[in-house]
C-alpha cells in the first residue's frame, strides 16, 4: 500500500476512519494526531516522505492491520511506526505478524537496526515488543519510550 497512490489512498481512508472511530485507539497508534479523526490531516502530518513503506495484512480480502517504516539511511535505521490491528483481529498474532515483516523489509533494504516509539500506557504494545527483544533505549520529549532493535550486527 502506498500513501501516494490514489487507489490506495481511498483503501486506507476507509480502513483507518473505521478503526480510529475509538478515541483510545487514535491516541495510543498516533499520540500527536487529534480526535476526531481526519485521513487529510493524518497523510499530511505523517505520510509526506516518499520514502515511507506501508504494510497491511489481510484477513479474507479484509485489511486488518497496518504498519509503516522510514528508513533513514544515515543512521542505518528503519523507525517502526502507526503499528495498528483492527480490534477484532487483536490477540490472534496480526501485530506480531506485522511487525516481523517489517522488520524484514528494513533488513532488506541494508539497516541494521528498528527503533519504535510507544506509550508507556500501551501496555499491550510494551508486551509484545519486549517480548520480541527490543529494549528501551530513551524517552522522547513528550514521554514516549524509545525502543530499538538491532537486527543485523555488521550487515544485513
Amino acid at each position: 500500500m502506498s500513501y501516494h497512490k490514489n487507489k490506495d489512498l481511498s483503501i486506507l481512508k476507509s480502513c483507518l476512519s473505521e478503526w480510529f472511530r475509538n478515541p483510545k485507539d487514535l491516541n495510543l497508534t498516533s499520540p500527536q494526531t487529534k480526535y476526531p479523526f481526519s485521513f487529510n490531516h493524518w497523510v499530511n502530518a505523517h505520510y509526506q516522505d516518499d520514502s515511507i513503506f506501508t504494510l497491511v495484512l489481510s484477513v479474507e480480502n479484509w485489511i486488518v492491520g497496518h504498519i509503516s517504516m522510514k528508513p533513514y539511511p544515515d543512521k542505518k535505521l528503519g523507525h517502526i511506526f502507526h503499528l495498528f490491528v483492527a480490534q477484532s483481529h487483536r490477540k490472534q498474532g496480526y501485530g506480531l505478524k506485522l511487525l516481523s515483516e517489517a522488520e524484514e523489509l528494513i533488513k532488506e533494504n541494508g539497516y541494521l537496526t528498528a527503533r519504535l516509539n510507544v506509550l508507556p500506557k500501551n501496555t499491550a504494545a510494551l508486551a509484545m515488543y519486549q517480548s520480541t527483544h527490543y529494549t528501551q533505549a530513551d524517552e522522547t520529549p513528550t514521554k514516549s519510550f524509545v525502543f530499538l532493535k538491532t537486527l543485523c550486527e555488521d550487515s544485513c
